[in-house]
């Protein structure tokens, strides 16, 4: 069976708890199995980023309260090229010039059949 190794940040504990359930469900409906780490700062971030092998995929509040989610998709890309990463904000337009450095930008709130196709196409099944 496919593992997919993957770490939500966001400083929200029901946005944690709501993207994880989607996640495990849609996991479940492509027979993949996930692991799923949490993070609830740019800090605690940057250390699992340090701690663990690299992330198939990163979902990262843009707004947190120690900083910004961009530095946090700068270390992930740092460490690799492969890790997919999507941006998790209400205003999609202020990071206008971070584009490059995503894979996805989700808007706030989130949808659930919007969060289920761009996780899709986020993790490229």
């Amino acid at each position: 069976m496919n593992k997919k190794h993957i770490l939500i940040v966001d400083d929200i504990k029901f946005n944690i708890e709501f993207e994880t359930k989607l996640i495990k469900n849609l996991m479940a409906s492509y027979k993949i199995d996930v692991k799923i780490d949490e993070a609830n700062s740019v800090a605690e971030a940057i250390k699992m980023i340090d701690e663990n092998t690299p992330y198939d995929a990163m979902i990262i509040d843009m707004n947190l309260p120690d900083g910004s989610g961009v530095e946090i998709a700068k270390k992930a890309r740092k460490k690799s090229s492969t890790t997919r990463l999507a941006a998790l904000t209400i205003y999609p337009n202020e990071y206008e010039a971070e584009r490059s450095t995503f894979d996805l930008f989700l808007k706030k709130p989130i949808m659930m059949d919007a969060f289920t196709q761009n996780f899709i196409r986020l993790l490229q099944l």
